[in-house]
């Protein structure tokens, strides 16, 4: 897959408009000799430098880490979830057609309304309150029935276990899906690459072409590592995203 395909259009736009706004910097600062004001400090340049990208590495890596872990646990409750309603479906085969009718619809109309609206809405941090009730009323349908006999009576049972366990999940799945990278420590991340970015210009590079090359490359390192932080934040919005597939495999299976 080349980046073209991972990143979208309008993101590498700004990145390579940023690379040459950069390197054009560069270029007129070292032109009028700016760089000579410096040439004695490359030392110090170099050691703030490696000390806050220190900091920056330190402090992306962590972010980074709690925000993959968070998308990882949206998309693990996720197939949980559909995997006890899944079961659901599948121990509801051995009841009578019309006692199982009631179930099959109320996850086949659950799981279309999270393929239709849930990922929408949780994007845009809004209430899920339509497939709240529709997933209400698939455990009603679990709970409302009335076995007959002591077989049905053990497969209720174990229904009532499953239709749980799927609640828990999505419970779950709800409340990390609500989380999101605090605004501050989203500032201070953007503010370290905005530092080193900054420092690059005051470098006394010995050569015109590898300063800007170095400047152009830094600004374009950074600026994708700032827009894969928060392309993650969002597992239902942007580039790289929850999939909604299991809900439609449940709703293939939902028969």
């Amino acid at each position: 897959m080349s980046p073209i395909e991972v990143i979208p259009r309008r993101i590498l736009a700004r990145g390579v408009r940023l690379m040459v706004l950069a390197a054009g910097l560069y270029a007129v600062l070292r032109v009028i000799g700016f760089h000579r004001l410096f040439a004695n400090d490359s030392e110090g340049i170099g050691a703030l430098l490696q000390i806050i990208g220190t900091l920056y590495s330190v402090v992306y890596a962590f972010a980074t880490y709690v925000i993959w872990g968070q998308f990882a646990a949206v998309e693990d409750e996720l197939l949980k979830e559909t995997g006890a309603l899944k079961d659901l479906i599948l121990f509801s085969k051995g009841l009578k057609e019309a006692t199982r009718d009631p179930i099959v619809r109320a996850v086949r109309a659950y799981a279309r309304g999270v393929v239709e609206s849930e990922w929408a809405v949780l994007s845009r941090g809004e209430d899920t309150d339509r497939t709240d009730k529709l997933f209400d009323a698939v455990i009603s349908s679990v709970t409302e029935l009335k076995p007959e006999n002591d077989a049905e009576l053990r497969l209720h049972e174990r229904m009532l276990e499953i239709v749980t366990r799927a609640s828990s999940h999505r419970d779950e799945r709800l409340a990390v899906s609500a989380k999101r990278m605090p605004r501050t420590l989203l500032f201070f991340v953007t503010l370290t690459a905005f530092s080193i970015l900054f420092l690059l210009f005051f470098f006394p590079f010995g050569n015109l072409a590898l300063g800007a090359i170095s400047i152009a490359l830094a600004a374009m390192l950074l600026y994708f590592a700032n827009f894969v932080l928060r392309d993650l934040d969002n597992p239902f919005q942007g580039t790289w995203n929850v999939s909604v597939d299991p809900f439609n495999d449940l709703l293939a299976k939902a028969r």
